[in-house]
């Protein structure tokens, strides 16, 4: 008799240790539950559970404040129903590789109407819940409204687009005002009767012309502040080679610039007018008579932040006296100016011919 006391005894207190086990394992989970719906609630972005079909099957308050529905109205609809056409193909593309297991979860941005019809801009990013068989169970999507950032930006697009208009016009007018005063030295130059004279205007119409082509390129060129030197050398050279009319079956001229290097405009000029006046001299004093040669144009990063510019040509060299800075010339005074500018340091080697390289920093 008292081993059965004894027994049932046991099975109370186990009984009743199960019981007080299990109110601990409900009350943890309604802690819980109480936790995840206080989460879900309160969010600061939206977020919903949707069904495999595209139902609205739970939503917060924060989606609701989003789209302008009550939450009782959201539930009677579909996300395919309140997003814009022009996004719905895309947003169901990424839907098809979730349930097909092609990709975890997908982020993308797309316009809801609100209830009043108006469009929001929102970026979703939505993730699959499956079963414990595998099957999927419904998608979880966080809803975040960026109207107000996309209006900034479309503002921001505004802006950048009505000063790229404006830059354009002014390295247009540039171009222009610069091929004006060329003509007027052109037409001045009727009046010159001194060989000397005459090519100093000549030669000062020509730097016009460089300066102009750089504005002319400038124009042209898909980023406003850049210019694809390789492009730029090629018109230069071509426009030096008419004017000075020389012979191409004599000389020879071989252009040899990288493809991604690209100059601002603060150093694409003085670039330019060096490259004009290096190979202006060489047209001009390298090869006498019919003398065969040729003239290198070389430009080429040296370094990671480094630019050599390398005008060489294979004719008569310098003469054995030639000081570059006590030179009194123009063109070369122009070339030491123009260097400094750059911040480039000049080297001038004319064992063959002539030699003449600049190193500039890349800004």
């Amino acid at each position: 008799m008292e081993q059965r006391t004894v027994e049932l005894r046991q099975i109370n207190n186990s009984l009743e240790a199960e019981i007080t086990e299990r109110q601990r394992i409900e009350k943890a989970l309604r802690e819980s539950e109480q936790q995840f719906r206080a989460a879900f609630d309160q969010a600061a972005v939206g977020i919903a559970h949707v069904g495999i079909n595209g139902q609205w099957l739970l939503v917060n308050q924060k989606l609701c404040d989003i789209l302008g529905y009550t939450s009782e109205e959201l539930l009677l609809l579909t996300f395919q129903d309140i997003t814009h056409p022009d996004d719905l193909d895309n947003d169901l593309k990424y839907v098809k590789q979730m349930l097909t297991g092609e990709i975890p979860n997908y982020s993308l941005e797309k316009r809801y109407f609100r209830k009043n019809g108006f469009l929001v801009w929102i970026n979703i990013t939505v993730s699959l819940m499956h079963k414990p068989s595998g099957e999927p169970k419904y998608f979880i999507s966080v809803v975040e409204d960026i109207s107000d950032r996309k209006q900034s930006h479309q503002l921001i697009q505004a802006s950048l687009l009505e000063k790229e208009v404006l830059l354009k016009e002014i390295y247009h007018r540039v171009k222009n005002n610069l091929q004006v005063i060329s003509s007027l030295l052109n037409l001045q130059s009727a009046y010159i009767k001194d060989p000397e004279d005459m090519a100093i205007f000549q030669q000062s119409q020509q730097r016009i012309a460089s300066m102009a082509l750089v504005h002319e390129k400038m124009y042209q060129s898909p980023d406003l502040a850049k210019i694809n030197l390789n492009e730029y050398v090629q018109d230069l050279v071509s426009s030096l080679c008419t004017c000075y009319e020389f012979n191409t079956n004599i000389i020879s001229i071989n252009i040899n610039v990288e493809q991604d290097i690209s100059l601002g405009l603060d150093t694409a000029i003085p670039c330019s007018l060096i490259i004009h006046e290096l190979v202006s001299n060489s047209l001009k004093h390298a090869f006498t008579g019919e003398r065969a040669g040729e003239i290198n144009i070389e430009i080429k990063k040296s370094s990671v932040n480094k630019i050599a510019l390398v005008v060489r040509d294979n004719g008569q060299g310098l003469p054995s006296n030639f000081n570059f800075n006590n030179t009194a010339s123009l063109g070369w005074e122009l070339i030491d100016a123009l260097s400094s500018q750059l911040s480039g340091d000049i080297t001038i080697n004319s064992d063959i011919g002539v030699k003449f390289q600049i190193d500039f920093p890349l800004v």
